[in-house]
């Protein structure tokens, strides 16, 4: 009989783990555990939908492989949850497997399990992030113990998870996950491992290589045979020189730095050096936070101009990582400062799903801090969809100014 990991997961979450994960939270013991009973399903859910085929299964063998997911971390799963640097490497640590297992619809997960249970959106991100490592600490350990060692091993396991997985998960799933139900996931899961591991078909099939065998020989020898035939000489073409192309000459106009003075470059107290561009939001960050003389204002927010997410998605793309590790390691470098991030739309479209999105997108980037170290309780993320526009939404320049996120100093 196959494990069962919700099972073994649920023995490790403890009444002081939960009591651990409420104060952390910031939320109340009742909701805390109505939201760990929504969310290891609906991970465990995320797992068995992301192994029903043996690319998936091989991309969760490599992840538990790489980050040496042995289970180490159930030995004590009170202090990991007791915030500082550990809960921190954890929260980076989840955000990284949550982004592997679900891609893009990891906050769509977190906003599910937050209303299901009556936490707060940050809240469910955070205890989502924190689960993650343990579910893989779990799986790992079970993995080992089983002897699970192919990915169309690992599908066949996940499959068979699918049969503890009913009637716990929340309404609405599914859509999410873009199953019907987690039957079919099973049912998936098993012909895959039995396509897999299929012996070659008996009968004929089985005698084909040697029926082939003359055909090849006759090929082999017919095209032997018209290789030794003589060919007619090619004749000589004269043909007039053309001179190379000057390679050190790019074909495209480079762009041009104008002055170097638009461009700033200075030492944190960390010894962090921070480079970029002096109308940027980190210079104007780091002026704003070392002036004593300026209070700190709830009207005054910074445009993080460097950052950029997929098409209608909460996704940040790869080329916004260096803005997002200087602002983290501003934050590292003054200790005090507290910030929130403002996610913001056009007026385009659903006003309802503008606002989801500006929310989604803000709560996206607080992860991703969070992710690079940063304390949770140092950000606030809020979405404000169309509402507090910098420019016309009459033209795409203006709409597309207006498609930002921004940054507050709470405190510093």
């Amino acid at each position: 009989m196959s494990s069962n990991l919700l099972e073994l997961i649920n023995e490790n979450i403890t009444g002081d783990v939960v009591s651990r994960l409420a104060q952390f939270l910031g939320e109340s013991s009742n909701n805390t555990s109505s939201a760990l009973s929504n969310a290891i399903p609906s991970l465990l859910a995320g797992l068995v939908n992301k192994g029903t085929d043996t690319q998936g299964a091989s991309t969760i063998l490599s992840l538990l492989s790489q980050g040496s997911h042995d289970g180490g971390i159930l030995n004590n799963l009170v202090d990991a949850f007791s915030g500082g640097e550990g809960t921190n490497k954890l929260l980076a640590t989840g955000a990284t497997l949550l982004t592997s297992i679900f891609g893009h619809k990891t906050d769509s997960v977190a906003n599910l399990i937050a209303n299901a249970s009556g936490i707060s959106k940050t809240s469910s991100n955070s205890l989502l992030g924190l689960l993650m490592p343990v579910i893989f600490g779990v799986l790992g350990k079970t993995v080992k113990t089983e002897g699970i060692t192919s990915a169309a091993g690992l599908v066949s396991f996940l499959g068979k998870q699918s049969g503890y997985l009913k009637n716990l998960l929340p309404a609405g799933l599914g859509s999410i996950l873009g199953i019907a139900n987690l039957n079919d996931l099973g049912n998936i899961a098993s012909k895959t491992a039995t396509y897999v591991n299929e012996e070659r078909p008996a009968g004929l099939l089985r005698f084909l290589p040697w029926l082939l065998l003359p055909l090849l020989f006759v090929l082999g020898w017919w095209f032997l045979k018209n290789l030794e035939q003589p060919t007619a000489p090619v004749p000589e073409v004269s043909v007039p020189a053309v001179s190379a192309p000057d390679v050190s000459t790019p074909t495209t106009t480079p762009t041009v730095v104008e002055k170097v003075s638009d461009f700033f470059e200075t030492n944190l107290p960390s010894g962090y050096v921070i480079k970029g561009a002096k109308d940027g939001i980190e210079n104007k960050l780091i002026e704003f936070i070392q002036d004593t003389g300026k209070a700190v204002d709830e009207t005054l927010w910074f445009t993080m101009d460097a950052i950029t997410f997929d098409t209608d998605k909460a996704t940040i793309k790869s080329e916004s990582n260096a803005q997002l590790t200087n602002i983290a390691e501003i934050m590292k470098a003054f200790p005090a400062v507290k910030i929130k991030i403002g996610g913001y739309t056009d007026n385009t479209g659903d006003a309802a799903a503008n606002q989801a999105l500006s929310a989604d997108r803000a709560t996206a980037v607080k992860n991703a801090l969070i992710g690079m170290g940063i304390d949770a309780g140092r950000i606030e993320a809020e979405g404000y969809g169309s509402a507090y526009p910098v420019a016309s939404n009459d033209t795409a320049e203006g709409r597309q100014k207006n498609r930002r996120i921004d940054v507050r100093v709470l405190a510093k």
